[in-house]
Formats: structure tokens, C-alpha cells, sequence
């Protein structure tokens, strides 16, 4: 045989990764062509997805790469099969074409927010809403709720002075704005399209009277240029530093060099919050293969490996919204 041949034929894959993904999309097809597709998905419909998926990733698996490894020819195939129908969803395409350069931008993270489906055809209509329910999206809304919540306690524990970091648009505190009123916000990101969404917002809720633009910094950079020191985060200037979205792309080393310039940030008495998914998010396997979209996951003991040998820790906690799929690492600096 043509030593050329044998190069371009492809990839045998299978028997019972074949089946399962020709089933997932057999039951997609024929969803499709049913009158169940004008209307939102039912809990049946959706539970039978969740199975399907579940035994594509089950059966493209191997005993040292569970699900489907990164650029095989598992992936490919359903990328090329599957991933079609999935990206009739608006929110779903917008995560797998990465627009902005990056998966989870601050529109696609509105989208999110605004919980209404978009499509112009029934399967589109059907799919993102689909997409909009699944447990890794509403661990997201969940949360902001959960920071919205800490801003106000934090605020009548006498915090004036907030931080965020990858901020997007800010919908948590957007969500308080106008309730409570902090000296000084800053939001940082490296999309300037975010903050000037966050400034919108903020504007739109009444939040900002031209009195009280001073009060918020809009500060585009990486947290890169942060430990470099190109820009400066003041020691001890910040009551409440959090950042819910930047530690699922960190290696450890880099999370851990970001931490302790946060905690350096942070006055005496004052409340560091970080967040990051972890492993047991059931979209693990779906992001990495229909979206191309990786995160670094951390359960509760490497969160708390963050803060080791870090001065002044009064005291720490891991919190787990009601998904499960991700935590919040929670610490107070010493007063």
C-alpha cells in the first residue's frame, strides 16, 4: 500500500463509541422532525440528551483519558456529527466560534443572565434553551446571586472599597447598585468591550450620577501586567477583592502568585473571595468536546492550598453552590 494512503485513510475508531454517537444523533434528527421541537424541552427530552451524551463520552473514554481526549479522532468525529445541532444554540455557538478570542466573553455571560432563548427556527429555540438549563450555566447565576449577597454583608460590615478582577460586566454589583453605594469600585478586565458594558449598566440602573462617576475605576489590563507591576494595586487599599471567573484558565503556580498580590491588596479585616468550577461539573466532558472550551478545575483542598504561608489568615472556607459544579473559596484577612 502507498505509504500515502495509509496516512490519509481514517482513523479507525470504536465499535461502541460508533454506536452510541450514531444514536445521540439519530434521537437529534428525529427530535428535529417532531412536533416535541416547537415547543421547550421537556424533563424527559432533556434527561434523555443527558443519557445519550453520557454514553458517548462513556464509550470514546480510555482507562488514562476519561471522556474524549483532546484532539482525537473521538472528537473530531463528534464535533463533525454532533456538534451541528448543538451549535444552533445561540448561546452555545457564541462559546464554540469564541468571537471576542475567548470561550466565556462578557456577552455570552449576559446571555446567561438574561435566561431567554434565542432562535429564529424551532430546533435553534429548542436547543438554547436547552443550553441555558444545564447545571454548569446555572451554577453561573447562582453565582452572582451568591456574590450579590456577600457585596450587601460586606457593606454593612462597613466595606467601601471593592475589587473585582476579570470583572466582565459586573453583574453582581450591578444587581446592588442600587441599593448600597461603595466609595470606591474597580473593576478589572482585559476586554474593554466588558467594562464599557459595565459602565452601560451601571448608568442605566441610575447607580452613576455624574457625581459618582470618581467612584468607579474601569481598569483594562491582564492579570499578567498585575504581578508584573505595570499597574498597581495599593497594599491594604481594598476591603472585598473577588474574582469568580479567571481561576478556572490558572496553572497552580500562576493562581498562586495572583492570590498572594490579591491578599497583599487587602486590608486588615477585609474579605478575599475567589471562584472555580471543579471536576464533578457534568458539562465537563460537553465543553471540552462540542465547545473546544478547557478549565483548570480545583477541588476544595487545592482552593485552600491558595492561601498557604499567606500572612494575617483569620479564617477560610469553601463554599458549593446548590449545582455542585463549582466553589467559592471565602478568606478574612486578619483586622
Amino acid at each position: 500500500m502507498n505509504p500515502l494512503t495509509r496516512r490519509s485513510a481514517a482513523p479507525s475508531l470504536s465499535a461502541p463509541f460508533e454506536t452510541a454517537l450514531s444514536t445521540l444523533c439519530a434521537w437529534l434528527e428525529e427530535l428535529e422532525n417532531s412536533e416535541r421541537i416547537a415547543n421547550p424541552p421537556t424533563p424527559e427530552d432533556a434527561a434523555r440528551l443527558g443519557t445519550l451524551l453520557l454514553e458517548v463520552w462513556r464509550a470514546g473514554s480510555t482507562p488514562d483519558s476519561p471522556g474524549l481526549a483532546r484532539a482525537s479522532p473521538e472528537q473530531e468525529r463528534f464535533r463533525a456529527e454532533a456538534g451541528p445541532f448543538f451549535w444552533k444554540s445561540a448561546v452555545l455557538r457564541r462559546c464554540w466560534e469564541k468571537p471576542r478570542g475567548y470561550a466565556g466573553d462578557f456577552l455570552m455571560m449576559e446571555a446567561l443572565y438574561r435566561r431567554e432563548p434565542e432562535g429564529e427556527t424551532h430546533l435553534e429555540r429548542w436547543m438554547d434553551t436547552w443550553a441555558l438549563e444545564l447545571p454548569g450555566f446555572q451554577a453561573v447565576r447562582n453565582r452572582r446571586d451568591q456574590l450579590s449577597a456577600l457585596l450587601r454583608e460586606e457593606h454593612a460590615r462597613g466595606a467601601r472599597r471593592v475589587m473585582n478582577v476579570a470583572s466582565g460586566s459586573a453583574p453582581e454589583l450591578v444587581a446592588v447598585a442600587c441599593d448600597i453605594s461603595f466609595d470606591g469600585v474597580t473593576l478589572m478586565d482585559q476586554d474593554q468591550g466588558a467594562l464599557d458594558s459595565a459602565l452601560g449598566h451601571f448608568t442605566r440602573v441610575g447607580a452613576l450620577p455624574a457625581t459618582r462617576h470618581e467612584a468607579l475605576r474601569l481598569w483594562c489590563g491582564s492579570v499578567l501586567e498585575l504581578l508584573r507591576n505595570r499597574s498597581e494595586l495599593v497594599p491594604a487599599s481594598q476591603d472585598f477583592i473577588y474574582s469568580i471567573g479567571l481561576y478556572d484558565y490558572l496553572t497552580e503556580r500562576f493562581a498562586r502568585r495572583l492570590t498572594t498580590k490579591l491578599w497583599d491588596g487587602l486590608a486588615p479585616g477585609g474579605r478575599l473571595v475567589l471562584g472555580n468550577f471543579n471536576s464533578r461539573n457534568p458539562m465537563h466532558f460537553f465543553t471540552e468536546s462540542a465547545l473546544d472550551w478547557y478549565l483548570i478545575y480545583r477541588e476544595p483542598e487545592e482552593l485552600l492550598r491558595l492561601l498557604d504561608g499567606l500572612p494575617g489568615v483569620r479564617s477560610t472556607e469553601v463554599w458549593t453552590e446548590d449545582t455542585g459544579c463549582l466553589h467559592l473559596l471565602v478568606a478574612r484577612k486578619e483586622g
